[in-house]
């Protein structure tokens, strides 16, 4: 990134490029064909086990029992009187017996308070959650033209995977978990994989 001559600022202890070209020219880029963004800063929770959905529904406004697996919401993890702790998506990988498979995207700056506020919930609940967010890399492509590129990389069709849908796959013959989920208000995905891949 440095080499590319990026404007590197730091943020919750991350060397964050924050411009290469120009603002108005990245801007451009996502909104008329794509842009690819290093995310990997961002929290990465699992959490499994029979008690997850009453976890998670004590903790948020959203209704996250609709959620068929492959589906994913945006919601807040709120206090005792309603004030937001941080914004989040929870993303429902399935059941397998009792075992219910979940995985939550967090904002870096609130990774340890939100990691804190939902283990100190769990109580006698029967959910373990697991912090992979040292082990791995998170990357976002963003624009009208994300689906075409990222097709070229994978034989597995994207294009059924709706809004807010995400399956595992194979990419670049490394193991995936991909999303049609961003934050910049066009088509996307985000791709999460092993650190050691990402290099």
């Amino acid at each position: 990134m440095v080499e590319s001559q990026a404007r590197m600022v730091g943020f919750s202890g991350w060397e964050m490029p924050v411009q290469f070209s120009s603002i108005t020219k990245e801007h451009a880029a996502v909104r008329q064909q794509a842009g690819l963004f290093d995310i990997s800063h961002m929290g990465k929770f699992r959490l499994q086990g029979p008690d997850v959905l009453n976890l998670l529904q004590s903790l948020v406004p959203s209704d996250l029992a609709r959620l068929q697996p492959g589906q994913a919401q945006y919601t807040v993890l709120l206090n005792p009187t309603g004030g937001i702790i941080d914004d989040v998506i929870f993303y429902f990988q399935g059941t397998a017996g009792t075992t219910q498979y979940w995985l939550a995207i967090v904002n870096a700056a609130t990774k340890d308070k939100d990691k804190d506020w939902m283990t100190r919930h769990i109580g006698t609940q029967s959910v373990e959650l697991i912090d992979e967010s040292a082990d791995k890399a998170l990357i976002a492509i963003q624009g009208p033209q994300a689906s075409q590129l990222l097709q070229t990389l994978t034989s597995d069709d994207l294009t059924p995977i709706p809004a807010f849908g995400h399956r595992e796959t194979t990419m670049l013959s490394q193991p995936v978990f991909i999303a049609r989920t961003g934050y910049t208000g066009e088509d996307g995905f985000e791709i999460m994989l092993p650190a050691a891949a990402a290099t």
